[in-house]
């Protein structure tokens, strides 16, 4: 086997890895009551959800570092509930990064950044694979920064806004 297939495998194991855990921590995990900063800020149109969601991710993936490598999103919209109970639709974006960095600096910069933004966290894993998620802010419903071995993802999903999931 050629180490172009072996480096392929190995990054093609290490993203599985990373969105396997992000969904286990997601199921696991009750999903929180939003926040008044989740909900306060208007969105009116899908567009800037989708905006809003991806300047959130690249600045983080900017303060990072590195070469980031599109996984997924925000190319289709899920469904999800406005804080009237209406339906409604959101955006979610997964990029990863196949190296990472110094971990412990790196989360408390993403940390410091993040509660600066008025975002709640929360954390799951190792000191050194952790998971932290930022919940409010108003520009997303929710960001994370995941580590695996040798990798780092960032994962958005943006605010809820009127509309169609399935006609988008």
């Amino acid at each position: 086997m050629s180490s172009d297939t072996i480096t392929a495998r190995r990054w093609t194991a290490a993203t599985i890895g990373v969105l396997v855990v992000g969904a286990l921590v997601g199921c696991a995990t009750p999903a929180p009551t939003p926040t008044p900063s989740e909900t306060a800020t208007p969105v009116l149109d899908a567009d800037t959800a989708q905006r809003q969601m991806v300047d959130a991710v690249d600045q983080v993936t900017t303060a990072l570092g590195g070469t980031w490598q599109h996984e997924t999103g925000p190319d289709y919209a899920e469904d999800c509930r406005l804080s009237n109970g209406e339906p409604g639709a959101q955006w979610r974006f997964l990029v990863t990064r196949g190296s990472i960095g110094d971990v412990p600096a790196d989360v408390a910069a993403v940390t410091a950044r993040w509660k600066g933004e008025g975002m709640s966290l929360d954390r799951w894993g190792m000191r050194h694979e952790p998971t932290i998620t930022g919940r409010g802010g108003g520009t997303t419903r929710s960001i994370s920064l995941s580590v695996a071995p040798d990798l780092y993802g960032v994962e958005a999903v943006s605010l809820c806004f009127p509309g169609d999931a399935d006609a988008l």
